[in-house]
């Protein structure tokens, strides 16, 4: 049997890792001439890591990249620790806001708002109860059981900042759960970059027979009498016996939506919001937090800041300082069509809004990456129109992309779980059980 899995990134990966451990054989085509989808990274010459294009990091809870880091023979790359993340207050400036005892020395919540807010915490971080939560709005749930006060002071800026104002009452209680059930104060990283936890996956896919297709454009697929046939610019036409799109809506539309309308109606009628990062290499650093949660606004648009070598030594890095501004936006708005050099200017100001004793002479090169599909929006009841992975009512056909891994949050780890489920039930098309 063979199967075409398209899409590089970790669900693709996951998915070809799957199959080629059964003997599956296997064809892995990406358009971009490196693999790793969202968590690809680069490297400048005079940098021994290198970064990822869209910042990344792992949780002590994420089983799936553990299970994955054993299978690529990546574990020994994997580095956890508990750098310093704060959040923004109106009138005490940064914060932290990681834990019960943070919790409790929060300046900007009374002391009834404090422990009403730790309860409802606590029952969310043990409860696995989600579904009962789509029902309601993250809004509606929190203000009736965290307390207005709380929900004023942090639930709404981080719903704002994520969703914008547009979004953020839309958005259900079951997807706040999962961000806050499963993380932890504790971060992973990779040694050296998660480039070289993706080139540990390329590894064992090669050693399993995999066949790579990089640069692999202008894609076709056809369905065919025996199963699935495959054309890709300078790569010709492949059969294969079933598919696997690991891609946004959009990309599996444009290659095979003909086949599957109402799974096309489905995915691309959910609304979705692009991403916008801007990453500033420094002489000095900004600040002393590596994650700083910011309150989003006309005039300070960004939802975090991310200084990356304040988490990984800037020794990596030939000593330059690195600091990521991300911020989620609506593709059809006037905001997505700013420019690199706006973003640029607007991540400056955010340095200076950060430390007011910033000096914007001390940048050395910016960089500005983009993607127009990156935090799906999900409403009440949202799993009642979760599409399946195998395309309804189309043979060996299967969808796996962001649309795909709710409740759970965009990040690696859901990648490969979904990656590995995907992987599965291909399996069970073929005849063989997972």
């Amino acid at each position: 049997m063979q199967v075409a899995v398209i899409g590089g990134g970790y669900t693709g990966l996951a998915c070809a890792s799957v199959l080629a451990r059964r003997g599956v054989d296997v064809v892995l085509y990406e358009k971009n001439d490196k693999l790793g989808g969202l968590a690809a990274g680069f490297r400048e010459l005079t940098w021994t890591s290198s970064l990822e294009e869209f910042y990344h990091h792992w949780f002590t809870s994420d089983a799936c990249v553990t299970r994955f880091a054993k299978l690529w023979n990546a574990e020994d790359l994997l580095v956890f620790k508990r750098p310093s993340t704060v959040f923004q207050t109106d009138t005490h400036g940064f914060v932290p806001l990681d834990s019960a005892s943070a919790l409790l020395r929060y300046p900007e919540l009374s002391l009834p708002g404090k422990l009403r807010m730790g309860l409802a915490l606590a029952y969310l971080k043990v409860s696995r109860s989600w579904k009962k939560l789509e029902a309601a709005t993250a809004e509606d749930w929190c203000r009736r059981y965290m307390g207005e006060e709380g929900y004023q002071q942090i639930w709404e800026p981080l719903l704002v900042g994520k969703f914008g104002e547009r979004h953020a009452p839309d958005v259900n209680m079951a997807w706040l759960w999962a961000r806050l059930h499963c993380r932890t104060p504790e971060l992973g990283t990779c040694l050296g970059g998660f480039e070289k936890f993706t080139l540990c996956a390329e590894k064992f896919l090669l050693s399993r027979g995999v066949r790579i297709f990089k640069e692999a454009t202008e894609m076709k697929v056809e369905r065919t009498r025996q199963g699935w046939s495959v054309a890709a610019l300078n790569h010709g036409i492949q059969e294969h016996d079933a598919v696997v799109v690991a891609a946004s809506p959009r990309v599996f539309a444009s290659l095979a939506g003909q086949y599957a309308p109402e799974h096309v109606k489905a995915t691309l009628g959910q609304p979705a919001l692009g991403v916008q990062v801007v990453i500033l290499a420094l002489n000095e650093k900004v600040g002393e937090h590596y994650w700083y949660s910011l309150k989003r606004n006309s005039s300070q648009p960004f939802l975090a800041a991310v200084e990356h070598t304040n988490f990984v030594d800037s020794s990596e890095y030939g000593n330059e300082h690195l600091i990521y501004f991300a911020k989620y936006v609506d593709v059809h708005s006037e905001e997505w069509k700013q420019s690199d050099e706006q973003l640029v200017e607007l991540a400056l100001l955010g340095c200076r809004f950060i430390n007011s004793k910033f000096n914007r002479e001390s940048l050395i090169r910016a960089r500005v990456f983009r993607s127009d599909y990156a935090q799906p929006i999900v409403g009440k009841n949202a799993s009642r129109f979760v599409p399946s992975v195998h395309v309804h009512g189309v043979p060996r056909l299967f969808h796996a992309s962001l649309a795909h891994v709710y409740p759970w949050d965009r990040g690696t780890n859901f990648a490969l779980e979904l990656g590995e489920r995907v992987g599965g039930e291909v399996l069970k098309s073929l005849g063989q059980s997972k």
